[in-house]
C-alpha cells in the first residue's frame, strides 16, 4: 500500500510541474500577443525607422545637431493612432501648426538679423514673437481641445529657433530647414508605419458598429432583470447592487456611442453601408435606457418611502385586488418584454451581418446572410405589434373589472402603490415598443440597402465641422425634433447666460433709470425689456453754448436708447474678456515662457545666457508648456507622472550609453526595447503621460555623443541635466496654476452643479408650462425642441461633472474632498434629468381635465415645491452656503395631488365606467413618476445638507421641540437637519454641520 502511495505521489509531481509551465507559457503568450495588435506593432516600426534615421549620416545631417528630435516628436505629436482615420487627422493638424510655427518664426529671425547680432534690438524681436507665438497658441488650446498637439507642436519648434543663434543671419534658413526635417520625418514614418502593418494585419477601420451591438445587448440583459423582477418566480433572484451596476454601465456606453460615431464620422473605411444609416441607433438606445430607468428600475419600486398622512391611509400592499391586477397583468408584460428583447435580437443580427461580414463575399452568400435576418426583422415587427396590442387591450379590460369590482363591493379606498408600480412598468414597455418598432423600420430599410449597394472605400468628408466635433460625448436626441447637438468638450463652458457675464436686474434698471422711458418695448442685451422713448425728451430750455446747454447735451447723448444699448453690449463683452478662462490660460501660458525663456534673450556675455545654452533650458520651457493644463487636478497628475517618468527615461538612457556607447546598432537596439514597455503603458494601462516623457528624455542624453562628439559635459551630468530642466519646468508649471488664476475641480465642480440644476428647473417649468395649456394634449414642436436641447445641455453638463470628479482625485487642497458625496449629486441629478424626461412623454397621454384641470390648486402647490427645492439646492451649490431648517415638503403636496387625482378619476368612472381607457394608465404611471422624483429630491436634499450644512434655529431638545420628522412632513415642511448625526456633535457644531 505503501509503495503504491508513493507510485502515485512520484506521477503527481510532473503532472503539477506540467500544469504549471503550461499556465506560465500562457500568460507569456497572453503578453506577447498585446504587441502583436496594430498599433503596438506600428509604434515599435516607428521607433525602430526614426532610431534608424538617426544613426545613418545621410539622413540625420538633413537635422543637424537636433536630429534626435525626430523621436521626441514622433512621441510627443505623431504618435501612431487606433485607425488610418485618427493618424491623417493628427498628421495633417500637427503639420499645419508646426509649418505656421516655422514660419513664423523664420520670419521672427530674420527681421532680427537685420540688426547687428546680439543686439538689443533683434534679441527683443525674437522675444516679442515668442510671446506672441505663446499666447495664440494657449488661446486656441484652451478654445479648441482638437487643436491642443498643433499649438504645443508650434511652441516646440519656435522655442528651439528663436533662442539660438539670434541675430546670426547664416543660421536663419539652416535652423528652419532642420526642423522641417525633423517635423516631416517624424510625421511620414509613424503614418507609412501604421500603413505598413494595416497590410499585413487585418484590420477594421472603426469599432462604432460594434459598440453599437454591445450596447444594445446590454440593454436586453438590463430588460431582462427588470421583467425577473416583475415575475413572481424570479423576483427573488434580482440582485440590486448588480443591476445598478449594469444601469452604470450602460449610461457609460450611451454616451461613449457619441463619442465613438464622432471620431468614426471622418474614418476610412471598406464597407457596403456607411456608419450615418446606423446613427438613428443612437437617439433610440439612450430612449430605450431612459425608460428602463424611470419605468422598470427593481431599485425605484423596493425603495422604503417614509410614510405621511395621506399614504398611511391607501397603501395596501398586500390587498386582494393588487394580488389579483399582478397576476393578470404578468402575462401581457413577459409577453411585450420578450417582444421587445426579441426585436433588439434581430437588430443586433443584423447590423453584424451588415456591417461584420467580408467586404468582398459572393453575392449569393451575402444575400442569404440579408435575406435571412430580414425574416427575422419582419418576424419581430409582426410580434411586437401583437404583443403591444395584446397588452393594450389587457390593460383595458383588467381596468374595467377593477372597477366593477370596486362599485360591487362599496370600496372608497384608493389603488394601492403595486397596482401604479405595475402601471408605470406596463406604459414603460409600451414607450420601449415604440421606440423599438422604429428601430425595426430602420434596420428593414438597411437590409434593402445592404443588398442593393456593392462595397466601395468610405472617405471622410472634411468640412468646418471636423474642428467642430469633439472628443467628449454628445446625444443624439429624437430624430423628429431635428435637434443638431452642438458638441461641447470636458472644458466648455454651457451655451445659457452665464452669471458672471451677464448683467443684474439692479444693474440694468440704474442703466435705464439715466432717462424716463416709456411707450415700445425693446430687447437688451442682458435679455430684459424695457420701455423706450415714445417722443423726444423735455429739458429746460438753456442758452444756446453755456456750460448748461453742454451738460444737458451730454447727457441727452448719454442715455440716448442706441447708446444706451450700445453701452450694455460693450458692458457684456468687457465682462466676458474680465472672466474668460481662454484668455486667462493665454495670459499663464505667456507669462511662464517669458519667466523661464528670460535667460535665453540675455546678452551673449552675461551668465544667465551661457547657462541656458550650456544647461539646454528650452527643455524647461517645453517641459512647463506640455504639463500646463487648463486646470489644476490635470496639471498635478500630469506633473508628477511626468516627473516620474523623466526620471526613468533619464536613468535608462544613461544604462543605454554605457552599453552601447557610440555604437549605432546598439543604440538602435536598446532604444527599440525600451519602446516595449512604454507602448505597453501608453496602449494599456491609463498612466500615458508617465511613458511619454520617459520616452523624450531618452534620445537627447542616449544620441547626445553620437551626434555632436565633442560635447564637454559627461553622459552621466548630461543625463542628471537633462533631468533637472525638465523636472524644473514641471515645478513651474504646478506653481503657475496652482498660484495664477487657479482653476480647482471642486471649484468648477460646485459652479457647474448649480447650473446644472438651473437647467433641471428650467426644464421643468418648461414641462409644466405646456401641461396647464388648453389647446392640445402634446406639445408644440418648437416647445419640443426647446425641452430636448435642454435635456441635451443637461447631459453635457453630467458628463464634464464626472470628468470633473476624476480629475478631483490629484488636487491638492486643504480642504476635505467629498468625492463620494459628489458621486451620488451626479447620479442624482441624472435620475431627475431621466425622470424629467418620462414626464414629457407620459404627459402627451393624461386626461388633462381629471389630472391637470380639476387638480389645477394642487398642481400649482407641488410645482412651487419642486422648484423652491431645485433652487434651495442650486444657491447652497453656488454659495456654498447651508440650507435653510424647513423647506415646503414636495411629498406632502404630492400626496395631496395624488389624492385629489384618484378622487377625480373615480368620480369620472363612476359617470362612465369606459372613461378615459389607456389613457387612464398614463395617469397612474404619471404619479408613480412624480413620487419617484419626490424621492430623488428629498435624496438631494439630504446630499446638499451634508455637503453644506444647514442653518438652524430649532434644536432636537425636548424641551424646545415636540414635533418629529414625520408630523413635520406630514403638516407640509421637509426639514434639512440631519437629526441623528446632529446628536453625535457639540452644540455649537449643531448650527452648521458641512464637510465642505
Amino acid at each position: 500500500m505503501f509503495a503504491a502511495f508513493r507510485d502515485s505521489s512520484t506521477s503527481m509531481v510532473p503532472n503539477a510541474v506540467k500544469v504549471r509551465s503550461v499556465l506560465i507559457l500562457r500568460r507569456i503568450w497572453a503578453f506577447i500577443r498585446q504587441f502583436l495588435r496594430r498599433r503596438s506593432l506600428a509604434r515599435l516600426l516607428s521607433t525602430f525607422l526614426c532610431c534608424i534615421i538617426i544613426v545613418i549620416r545621410p539622413f540625420s545631417r538633413f537635422g543637424g545637431r537636433y536630429a534626435f528630435l525626430v523621436l521626441a516628436l514622433k512621441e510627443l505629436v505623431f504618435s501612431v493612432q487606433e485607425n488610418l482615420a485618427q493618424q491623417l487627422e493628427l498628421t495633417v493638424l500637427n503639420i499645419m501648426g508646426a509649418l505656421l510655427g516655422i514660419g513664423v518664426s523664420t520670419l521672427a529671425k530674420y527681421l532680427a538679423s537685420l540688426f547687428p547680432p546680439d543686439s538689443a534690438a533683434s534679441r527683443a524681436i525674437c522675444a516679442v514673437f515668442l510671446l506672441l507665438i505663446t499666447f495664440f497658441a494657449g488661446l486656441v488650446k484652451s478654445r479648441l481641445a482638437r487643436l491642443q498637439l498643433s499649438t504645443r507642436i508650434s511652441c516646440f519648434v519656435s522655442i528651439w529657433i528663436l533662442t539660438n543663434d539670434i541675430g546670426v543671419r547664416s543660421t536663419v534658413l539652416s535652423d528652419s530647414g532642420n526642423f522641417l526635417w525633423i517635423t516631416i520625418s517624424a510625421a511620414v514614418i509613424c503614418s507609412a508605419s501604421l500603413l505598413f502593418v494595416m497590410s499585413i494585419l487585418r484590420w477594421s477601420s472603426s469599432s462604432f458598429e460594434k459598440e453599437m451591438v454591445e450596447t444594445l445587448a446590454a440593454l436586453r440583459q438590463c430588460l431582462s432583470m427588470s421583467l425577473d423582477h416583475i415575475s413572481t418566480e424570479k423576483a427573488s433572484s434580482v440582485d440590486p447592487s448588480a443591476y445598478r451596476q449594469l444601469c452604470d454601465q450602460l449610461l457609460c456606453r450611451s454616451i461613449g456611442l457619441n463619442e465613438t460615431y464622432s471620431q468614426a464620422a471622418f474614418d476610412i473605411r471598406i464597407g457596403r453601408l456607411s456608419l450615418k444609416s446606423i446613427r438613428p441607433f443612437i437617439g433610440i438606445i439612450e430612449h430605450l435606457r431612459r425608460e428602463l430607468v424611470w419605468g422598470m428600475s427593481p431599485i425605484n419600486s423596493s425603495r422604503s418611502r417614509p410614510s405621511s398622512r395621506f399614504s398611511t391611509i391607501r397603501r395596501n400592499p398586500q390587498s386582494a385586488a393588487a394580488e389579483k391586477f399582478l397576476a393578470a397583468t404578468e402575462a401581457p408584460t413577459q409577453n411585450l418584454g420578450n417582444a421587445i428583447m426579441a426585436a433588439m435580437l434581430s437588430v443586433e443580427r443584423l447590423i453584424q451581418v451588415t456591417f461584420h461580414s467580408s467586404p468582398y463575399p459572393t453575392n449569393g452568400r451575402a444575400t442569404s446572410y440579408t435575406d435571412s435576418e430580414k425574416v427575422c426583422v419582419a418576424d419581430a415587427v409582426d410580434s411586437l405589434q401583437a404583443a403591444r396590442d395584446e397588452a393594450r387591450e389587457q390593460l383595458a379590460r383588467i381596468f374595467d373589472e377593477m372597477e366593477i369590482e370596486r362599485r360591487r363591493t362599496g370600496s372608497e379606498e384608493h389603488l394601492p402603490e403595486e397596482i401604479l408600480d405595475r402601471s408605470l412598468a406596463m406604459i414603460a414597455l409600451l414607450q420601449m415598443s415604440q421606440e423599438m418598432r422604429s428601430a425595426l423600420q430602420i434596420a428593414q430599410r438597411l437590409a434593402t440597402l445592404h443588398e442593393n449597394s456593392k462595397p466601395r472605400l468610405w472617405l471622410p468628408r472634411l468640412s468646418l465641422s471636423w474642428l467642430g466635433v469633439p472628443p467628449g460625448p454628445y446625444i443624439f436626441d429624437d430624430h423628429a425634433a431635428q435637434v443638431q447637438a452642438t458638441g461641447l468638450t470636458s472644458n466648455a463652458e454651457p451655451s445659457t447666460s452665464e452669471l458672471e457675464e451677464g448683467l443684474s436686474v439692479a444693474e440694468t434698471r440704474q442703466g435705464l433709470a439715466e432717462k424716463a422711458y416709456s411707450a415700445e418695448v425693446r430687447r437688451l442685451p442682458s435679455g430684459l425689456t424695457h420701455w423706450t422713448f415714445a417722443r423726444s425728451p423735455r429739458f429746460e430750455t438753456k442758452t444756446p453754448f453755456s456750460w448748461g446747454w453742454f451738460t444737458t447735451l451730454l447727457i441727452t447723448l448719454w442715455s440716448h436708447p442706441r447708446v444706451l444699448r450700445l453701452r450694455l453690449k460693450l458692458s457684456d463683452v468687457w465682462r466676458a474678456i474680465q472672466h474668460s478662462r481662454h484668455l486667462r490660460h493665454a495670459a499663464k501660458n505667456t507669462i511662464g515662457v517669458a519667466i523661464l525663456s528670460f535667460p535665453a534673450f540675455m546678452s551673449a556675455n552675461s551668465e544667465g545666457r551661457r547657462w541656458f545654452t550650456t544647461y539646454h533650458g528650452q527643455w524647461m520651457t517645453i517641459s512647463y508648456l506640455w504639463v500646463l493644463e487648463t486646470n489644476t487636478g490635470a496639471t498635478w497628475r500630469t506633473g508628477y507622472l511626468r516627473m516620474v517618468g523623466t526620471i526613468l527615461g533619464a536613468a535608462y538612457a544613461y544604462v543605454t550609453w554605457v552599453i552601447a556607447k557610440t555604437n549605432p546598432y546598439g543604440l538602435v537596439s536598446l532604444v527599440t526595447v525600451a519602446d516595449i514597455p512604454i507602448t505597453w503603458i501608453i496602449t494599456k494601462t491609463s498612466v500615458a503621460p508617465l511613458a511619454v516623457p520617459a520616452s523624450v528624455a531618452l534620445p537627447p542624453i542616449a544620441f547626445a555623443m553620437y551626434i555632436t562628439p565633442d560635447i564637454p559635459e559627461s553622459v552621466l551630468k548630461l543625463a542628471i541635466l537633462r533631468a533637472l530642466m525638465i523636472g524644473g519646468g514641471i515645478l513651474a508649471a504646478l506653481l503657475m496654476n496652482s498660484l495664477v488664476f487657479p482653476r480647482h475641480c471642486r471649484v468648477l465642480f460646485l459652479r457647474d452643479t448649480s447650473r446644472t440644476l438651473c437647467l433641471l428647473s428650467c426644464l421643468y417649468l418648461m414641462l409644466s408650462h405646456d401641461m396647464f395649456r388648453s389647446h392640445g394634449r402634446s406639445m408644440r414642436d418648437n416647445d419640443k425642441r426647446k425641452a430636448l436641447k435642454l435635456a441635451l445641455q443637461i447631459r453635457n453638463a453630467l458628463y464634464r461633472l464626472s470628468a470633473l470628479i476624476e480629475t478631483m482625485h490629484d488636487e491638492l487642497s486643504l480642504l476635505p474632498k467629498p468625492l463620494a458625496h459628489y458621486r451620488r449629486v451626479v447620479n442624482t441629478l441624472q435620475k431627475l434629468l431621466d425622470l424629467m424626461t418620462g414626464l414629457r412623454k407620459i404627459r402627451e397621454n393624461i386626461p388633462r381635465k381629471e389630472t391637470v384641470a380639476n387638480v389645477f390648486n394642487e398642481r400649482r402647490e407641488f410645482m412651487s415645491c419642486v422648484c423652491i427645492v431645485l433652487f434651495a439646492c442650486q444657491n447652497a451649490f453656488r454659495a456654498r452656503e447651508p440650507l435653510p431648517q424647513f423647506l415646503p415638503s414636495a411629498r406632502h403636496a404630492f400626496d395631496n395631488l395624488e389624492s385629489h387625482v384618484q378622487d377625480c378619476i373615480r368620480r369620472a368612472r363612476e359617470e362612465d365606467e369606459h372613461a378615459m381607457g389607456l389613457s387612464l394608465v398614463y395617469a397612474f404611471a404619471e404619479q408613480e413618476v412624480l413620487k419617484n422624483m419626490v424621492d430623488t429630491l428629498e435624496e438631494l436634499l439630504e446630499i446638499s445638507g451634508r455637503l453644506f450644512g444647514t442653518s438652524t434655529w430649532l434644536s432636537h431638545d425636548t424641551r424646545w421641540s415636540r414635533m418629529s420628522v414625520h408630523e413635520e412632513r406630514g403638516h407640509g415642511w421637509y426639514s434639512t437637519f440631519n437629526w441623528d448625526e446632529a446628536q453625535l456633535m457639540r452644540p455649537e457644531m449643531a448650527r452648521q454641520y458641512s464637510v465642505v
